[in-house]
């Protein structure tokens, strides 16, 4: 077997031909016979998982994606398969910070996957990749959406879609019509506007925005939508661009800030509060004031 049989997608032992088979066939044989290669490939790779023969759908818990050791020592075959992620076995993000080198200290990522044997005779297999991240003092990791994905995700996503299709590559044909693929992110539900009723019309919808990147963790989007001057901290010089800085080094400001875009929100045709209402100490407030003709985020801060 090939060095970091995740390779396999994207380089050297892997073949790009046999990926693009695994993405463009379908298995003529029996729904037993293609559910059990697709769970027994993922439980060698992902032992932790649950299965559903009924619906067809296998889902992988969260396993972590490790990384070389301090040393870096990319010769190593076992390092560079583990800084692949093909961690095997899960584990909550608490037991994960135990052990790991200093430099990699402040952060977890994870990877899980949802496999499904879909359609009928002849079936397909649909590989769904999902990353999250794990910080310090959170109690579950966040899940990475839009722009936020790493790039790793899609190779490993890969390297499983051709270890299936490996297993039961006799039974494989071309699928007479591509199927469009889905990426997780457009699976998201988006915020209705109308969830909003004490805003303004455009405030609703730019507050819908704000919810949708801040759920993707889109930040190039998230950037746009907050005014140059903005107000992040009550000691800190106002600025969109440190204002992201700080905020991405802390993902629990954002989410607090999605926390609060909800239907507690008002406002006036000039600014709108989330939550309405004078501040609360201790409590964060999301401050949005159209700016020429665009709904901006202008403060979003702590009250003291």
């Amino acid at each position: 077997m090939c060095v970091a049989f995740v390779f396999a997608a994207a380089s050297g032992c892997g073949n790009k031909k046999e990926l693009k088979y695994a993405k463009s066939s379908v298995y003529d044989a029996d729904f037993a016979v293609v559910y059990s290669a697709a769970l027994d490939v993922t439980r060698t790779l992902y032992p932790t998982l649950d299965d559903n023969p009924g619906p067809g759908i296998i889902k992988t818990a969260w396993h972590q994606v490790t990384y070389a050791n301090n040393q870096d020592d990319l010769s190593n075959q076992r390092t560079i398969a583990a800084g692949q992620g093909m961690s095997r076995g899960a584990v909550s993000p608490g037991a994960a910070a135990a052990g790991m080198p200093t430099r990699l200290a402040y952060k977890r990522f994870f990877i899980r996957f949802d496999v499904s044997v879909i359609g009928g005779r002849p079936w397909r297999v649909k590989v769904v990749g999902h990353a999250s991240e794990w910080e310090p003092g959170n109690a579950l990791p966040t899940e990475l959406h839009g722009p936020a994905r790493p790039p790793w995700l899609e190779g490993r996503t890969d390297a499983l879609n051709v270890a299936i299709y490996k297993r039961i590559k006799q039974h494989a044909i071309p699928m007479k019509e591509p199927v469009a693929e889905t990426k997780p992110e457009d699976l998201i539900p988006k915020t209705d506007p109308k969830a909003f009723k004490n805003v303004p019309p455009a405030a609703a919808a730019r507050l819908a925005q704000i919810k949708d990147a801040l759920v993707r963790r889109d930040h190039v989007a998230m950037r746009t939508y907050l005014a140059d001057d903005i107000v992040w901290s009550l000691g800190g010089t106002p600025g969109a661009d440190t204002a992201m800085a700080m905020w991405q080094a802390d993902p629990e400001s954002l989410d607090a800030m999605a926390r609060l875009i909800g239907d507690g929100c008002a406002g006036t045709d000039k600014r709108v509060l989330c939550p309405g209402g004078e501040p609360v100490v201790g409590a964060w407030q999301l401050v949005l004031e159209l700016r020429g003709t665009a709904w901006q985020v202008a403060s979003f801060v702590k009250a003291e």
